[in-house]
């Protein structure tokens, strides 16, 4: 969950949308929505690394 708190605070102080994080990373807007709410869902490791990837360009 850390991880993914530190994702959405990178995508919060660079501006980005969920929209624009999901066309970086060519994701379904709505269901990355989903996951990026700040709960204690999981999200697969596999978008975690991909939303790190959009985020470091």
């Amino acid at each position: 969950m850390e991880r993914k708190l530190e994702l959405i605070e990178k995508m919060e102080a660079k501006g980005m949308s969920v929209d624009q994080a999901a066309e970086a990373i060519a994701f379904d807007p709505k269901v990355l929505k989903l996951y990026l709410v700040k709960d204690a869902y999981p999200v697969p490791k596999r978008i975690l690394d991909k939303l790190e990837t959009a985020l470091a360009n």
